[in-house]
């Protein structure tokens, strides 16, 4: 499964953000935001995630583990831009 995601059409905030994306590791087919720009079935056992955030942009193929973690915290988590 292929995502996209452009994180500037949301008017809330990152927190707000990060609660739907760990829904949305839970319930992929279940979720419908505006930030949610594509969801196509590739064919692919990983979940693939292409984010947009301003000049930011990722594409990140998660791992069994990896969806386990923004389930639990967050897109941020796992967002290059957000690292320390």
């Amino acid at each position: 499964m292929k995502i996209t995601i452009d994180r500037t059409t949301c008017p809330f905030c990152q927190s707000y953000c990060d609660r739907h994306a760990a829904k949305m590791m839970r319930f992929p087919l279940g979720e419908d935001r505006p930030c949610i720009t594509a969801l196509e079935d590739d064919g692919q056992p990983l979940l693939t995630l292409i984010v947009s955030d301003g000049a930011n942009q990722a594409t990140l193929t998660l791992t069994e583990e990896e969806r386990q973690i923004v389930a639990q915290e967050g897109l941020s988590a796992i967002l290059p831009w957000y690292r320390h």
